[in-house]
């Protein structure tokens, strides 16, 4: 057996320098920390952040050892191992943030509060701004005040007496779907005597199951770039948002699902024909995806990639794909109709009508704005993207984590993982292209609209998370097999890294919440 081990250790001599290599660097940049203008050693057993750190840390890594070694003997599937990682990192993102600390957090749990006790659509006073009645403690939990554990355990152990408080919601606008599973994670533990505080966890825990369950799905599916699903699955800003009360958890897992389903009914060589099975998961990814938001409505142009072989008849074809196009417009457009008059001011001078026609009469000013902005922030997108300002803007992974995610990320691009497969017509790229670059266009337009001043030279409130959604869009477009390495990135090394670069965020996330102040300077 010792000759065994040893044979193993020589054998697998790169992977064990990786995963326990990367456990090292984890536990090192946990230990030693910038803090107050000086650097400061927290070894244990005298710091319970650095027995707690140290404890998960080598426990996650020795059960996931196992883990990748097991599956990688017995050829277990992608999916499956994004389940085996996912649900554990979920719950301790779940578990670390406090309440609230997810952008946007304080308003997707009062909506999600108000759709479990069946009020699905918003209440407004006499200036038609959104109103209603929310629970004092549910208002006390979320609102981001607590800058610390011990504050926010305080919060969580008042007792709830009652009150309530009558306030303003910007989600007013949001479908009732975003906030579904919210919703029924509330509602049935509300019935069970659940409190509050139970009650928004649980809203998290079943917003993240079903996250999760869409994305498997599109792991499972997609005929290739299975790893950059995988990968963008497992982003500590994915699971963030997963792990929160955010709508945006079912929009980037739908989206993607999406996308991923598209490319299986179209290029995976076993499915010969599309059914009514088929034409009901697109219909109903499409009508939520366009009641999700807006903005990623061009996505379903994607159902008229679909080949007409795939159907009975080209006649079929067009029928079906023009239904269900016509369908979530048409839903979307409905719901509009009606959100119209819940638009409130969410930041001193804006109006959209006045910024709507800005754009109209000025759109070579407006292309300068974009373009100023896109130049500008590409730089804080990306990082953001891997690891920087998550939480409420406050939390940093290391460096080397962040700029490791961003070399991973471009060769998981450049990675063929299926030699066999035929390469995408270029016309089919440009179209998908098309669709990348309206929406795009749709999310920067959508905030300059609602959230920036009348003809202010810049756009804000941009945010990488709003990009998750359809950055899978770019792989195919850039995929090409003559240009990229006919080379499959191992699925052992891959999970291994996105393991540790969780840990690490994760501890970047307890660090910053027991101390108290902004991570601005963690390693120097």
């Amino acid at each position: 057996m010792i000759q065994k081990f040893f044979e193993n250790v020589k054998n697998e001599w790169k992977f064990n320098l990786l995963h326990f290599g990367l456990m090292i660097i984890v536990l090192l940049i946990a230990t030693t920390s910038f803090y107050n203008g000086d650097y400061t050693l927290r070894l244990p057993p005298k710091n319970i952040f650095a027995n707690i750190t140290y404890i998960v840390t080598i426990l996650m890594t020795i059960i996931f050892y196992i883990i990748i070694k097991l599956f990688e003997k017995k050829n277990i599937k992608l999916e499956k191992l994004y389940l085996t990682l996912i649900i554990p990192l979920g719950i301790m993102y779940v578990i670390a943030n406090p309440l609230g600390k997810i952008p946007d957090e304080v308003q997707h749990a009062r909506k999600s509060m108000l759709i479990s006790r069946g009020v699905f659509f918003a209440h407004t006073n006499d200036e038609g701004v959104p109103v209603d009645t929310f629970n004092t403690k549910l208002h006390e939990l979320v609102t981001g005040t607590n800058s610390n554990y011990e504050d926010y355990f305080y919060m969580v152990n008042i007792p709830e007496d009652g009150k309530t408080i009558e306030l303003t919601y910007s989600m007013a606008t949001y479908a009732p779907i975003c906030h579904l599973p919210q919703a029924i994670g509330m509602f049935i533990t509300r019935i069970f005597g659940g409190n509050i505080v139970v009650q928004c966890y649980a809203a998290r825990i079943v917003n993240m199951l079903v996250a999760i369950f869409l994305m498997y799905y599109a792991i499972k599916l997609i005929p290739f770039k299975k790893q950059i699903v995988f990968f963008l699955g497992l982003l500590p800003l994915t699971i963030s948002e997963f792990a929160s009360m955010s709508s945006d958890a079912l929009t980037i897992a739908s989206c993607i699902l999406f996308i991923s389903y598209i490319l299986y009914l179209k290029y995976d060589k076993n499915k010969v024909k599309i059914n009514k099975k088929d034409y009901a998961i697109l219909g109903t990814l499409s009508v939520i995806i366009a009641l999700c938001k807006i903005v990623y409505i061009p996505l379903c142009l994607l159902l008229f990639i679909l080949p007409k072989e795939k159907f009975k008849s080209k006649k079929v074809k067009n029928i079906v794909v023009w239904s269900i196009f016509i369908l979530a417009v048409a839903i979307n457009l409905l719901w509009l109709l009606y959100a119209a008059g819940t638009l409130t001011e969410v930041n001193p001078g804006v109006n959209a009508p006045l910024q709507v026609q800005y754009i109209l009469t000025h759109p070579i000013s407006y292309s300068l704005i974009l373009f100023r902005t896109i130049h500008i922030y590409t730089q804080t997108f990306l990082l953001s993207l891997c690891g920087e300002g998550l939480g409420d803007y406050n939390i940093q992974s290391s460096p080397l984590f962040v700029f490791s995610c961003l070399i991973i990320f471009a060769i998981l691009f450049l990675v063929n993982d299926d030699k066999d497969r035929e390469n995408f017509n270029p016309k089919t790229k440009l179209f998908i292209l098309s669709i990348f670059i309206v929406i795009v266009a749709l999310v920067y337009t959508s905030l300059y609209v609602a959230w920036t001043a009348v003809e202010t030279p810049i756009i804000l409130g941009v945010q990488s998370r709003y990009f998750l959604p359809v950055i899978l869009l770019t792989a195919i477009v850039f995929d090409n097999k003559e240009m990229i390495f006919n080379y499959k990135f191992k699925n052992k090394y891959l999970t291994s890294f996105m393991l540790f670069f969780n840990l690490n965020t994760l501890s970047c996330i307890t660090y910053t919440y027991i101390f108290d102040f902004i991570i601005s300077y963690y390693i120097k």
